[in-house]
């Protein structure tokens, strides 16, 4: 019994444990996906690549037949009785759609124009109407009036307890100082 219990750690010992990044090979770290994927073998690349493809065709996909499911629900609300609870609420839900379907076209084109914070960018888009007809955000007009939506991190203060009050620290005391001070020493 000894035997194959050393003869299983020898096994796992002997092989190499798995890469899960590839070395760099001036040794920083890629910033954004894609500078990630160009410096992977073309192996590598080709099945991201086929990879992504799926999804982006699920994605076209799923966002058409919710657009499909819009266009109908409005047609049954121009069909239901005029003024009646039904008609509100069929064109309430197709108003719910159109605007998943806002939400999703924005975080995909924030992402691609570099919102740090998409959530955010998309509260402001819609309060200040950046929208276009086509429902389109308008990324320059928020570049301009909210930059740090773009900035990515803020950087952080000095760390210093003086920071940002332009006199110097004061001074610690601690719990002896006190002792010594109240004895007399």
């Amino acid at each position: 019994m000894g035997n194959d219990k050393d003869k299983n750690t020898t096994d796992t010992q002997d092989k190499p444990a798995p890469q899960t990044q590839q070395p760099q090979a001036n040794g920083e770290t890629p910033k954004t996906y894609d500078d990630w994927v160009k410096t992977q073998s073309e192996d590598v690349q080709e099945l991201i690549t086929e990879n992504t493809a799926g999804l982006k065709s699920a994605l076209t996909s799923e966002r058409e037949s919710r657009k499909e499911f819009e266009t109908q629900v409005r047609d049954l609300a121009t069909k239901a009785e005029k003024g009646s609870e039904a008609q509100a609420e069929l064109v309430k839900v197709a108003d719910q759609a159109a605007e998943a379907d806002r939400k999703a076209d924005f975080f995909e084109a924030a992402h691609a124009a570099g919102v740090s914070n998409i959530r955010l960018a998309y509260i402001a888009a819609t309060k200040d109407e950046m929208f276009d007809k086509r429902g389109n955000a308008n990324f320059e007009k928020m570049r301009e009036q909210y930059p740090e939506l773009f900035g990515g991190t803020p950087a952080a203060p000095a760390g210093n307890a003086g920071a940002g009050t332009q006199k110097p620290p004061g001074s610690a005391s601690t719990m002896n100082d006190a002792i010594r001070a109240m004895a007399g020493r």
